[in-house]
């Protein structure tokens, strides 16, 4: 039995050291429209409270509340699109709060406030093997609580891919919604068309598990994936932007480049993020700026330099660091091991459900490396071999099957393999009139 239920005690000791629970401490918090709440950490409540002009409510337990009295930050720890995280209100923007016995579970699709949360060794547990079970329903069950996690490495739509994320995904959900999904991004962009697909599954994804993107480097299409994440975590060294789209070697203005200030907006708000900064990434010509109170850290983000902090001028297309990005609010933390992300995951150790995500990653990247070795070889075949024209050029429509991003989008083949294969029928024609 001791064994069992360690884990279970260890996060509950985690989530407390990470949340900065101590002895109860009574409050008395008066709200704009004349209600008030007067309670202690601890006290499960009820809460309405308004975000972006759209009324949410949360049940949960109050951790703890910041700031000086008219501007606190009220933070509570309940379930938020489906897992347990904690969120802070800004308490001008509730609009009742009641102490309530009951359960409570009530959603608010948000993601949790931006936090830099450093690790605590107290959530390091000895590493026992995880259990996998199959439920009544069908789905599986481990027997810790972990992340499935996939490096996401390269130019976007090459060896950074939209199926490689749809591969990820289906994994999880052989465990049932709830899932986290956890992305290693390392691209320097890539092709929008990849983004479009990456775009539709992300959205639909996120309705039922927890999507986290960890950066290392998040450039162009790989900033607009990174961006639809319900949590973004940098590396110190992280960089996240410069999503300038291109037609040929110019990039796009007038209407098309209107379409993709509105999609970038888009994707922003998808996860929870103010798009003003969004646009800045795709134009030299949006800026933005933010005021932040220093007793409450509430950020005010503007589409000029009003603001006593700037992120983007007109001059240059914004790539956001570590330091800037956290500063703003448009990420969550920075974690530069798994043990550090695990800490800001809420979990009491960093544990992979299986080893699907890097057996995922590792099997494209092996293909890649194999097609870019082959192809030139067997180019210089076709030449040097022209007997074995029929068979080397089969092998070739084989690769398209394989690889079809390196070959046409890094080597230059045509998209289209009908003309390998028309050459394949013509060769055998002339071969069978020579033999008659």
């Amino acid at each position: 039995m001791q064994t069992r239920f360690a884990p279970i005690l260890m996060f509950l000791f985690a989530a407390l050291a990470i949340n900065g629970v101590a002895s109860a401490q009574q409050y008395e918090l008066m709200f704009d429209n004349g209600s008030s709440w007067r309670g202690d950490d601890g006290d499960r409540v009820d809460v309405v409270f308004s975000e972006r002009g759209v009324s949410q409510s949360m049940s949960g337990v109050i951790m703890k509340i910041d700031g000086r009295p008219g501007f606190q930050i009220v933070f509570v720890r309940g379930e938020i699109a489906g897992k347990q995280a904690t969120k802070g209100i800004f308490a001008p923007d509730i609009e009742s709060m009641k102490t309530s016995d009951g359960a409570g579970g009530g959603a608010v699709a948000t993601r949790p406030a931006p936090t830099t949360k450093k690790p605590d060794p107290k959530t390091k547990t000895s590493s026992s093997p995880a259990v996998t079970t199959e439920r009544a329903d069908g789905t599986l069950e481990s027997s810790k609580p972990g992340v499935f996690f996939m490096p996401w490495e390269g130019p976007v739509g090459i060896e950074a891919r939209h199926d490689e994320i749809k591969s990820i995904i289906a994994e999880a959900d052989k465990y049932g919604p709830g899932q986290i999904i956890v992305l290693q991004i390392n691209s320097p962009g890539g092709l929008v068309i990849e983004g479009d697909k990456i775009h539709e599954t992300l959205k639909d994804v996120k309705q039922r598990h927890r999507v986290i993107a960890w950066v290392k480097e998040a450039i162009s299409a790989a900033a607009f994936t990174s961006l639809h994440c319900d949590e973004i975590y940098f590396m110190q060294v992280g960089a996240m932007g410069s999503a300038v789209m291109y037609a040929g070697q110019t990039a796009i203005s007038g209407g098309e480049l209107d379409a993709w200030l509105e999609k970038f907006s888009e994707v922003a708000e998808i996860g929870g993020r103010d798009p003003i900064i969004a646009r800045c990434m795709v134009t030299r010509t949006a800026m933005a700026s933010y005021d932040k109170d220093p007793e409450t850290g509430k950020v005010t983000i503007y589409p000029d330099m009003r603001g006593e902090f700037d992120i983007s001028d007109d001059k240059n297309v914004l790539t956001l660091n570590s330091d800037n990005a956290i500063d703003c609010g448009y990420a969550d933390g920075i974690a530069n091991t798994t043990d550090d992300l695990a800490v800001l995951l809420d979990l009491p150790e960093w544990h992979e459900v299986n080893d699907s995500g890097r057996r995922i990653h590792e099997r494209w990247q092996r293909t890649v490396k194999q097609c870019r070795d082959r192809i030139p070889r067997l180019q210089a075949e076709l030449q040097r071999n022209p007997e074995r024209a029929i068979t080397l050029l089969k092998e070739l429509l084989g690769w398209y099957n394989r690889c079809y991003p390196v070959l046409v989008y890094e080597m230059g083949l045509p998209p289209d393999p009908d003309p390998i294969r028309r050459q394949i029928e013509e060769i055998r024609r002339q071969r069978g009139n020579n033999r008659n």
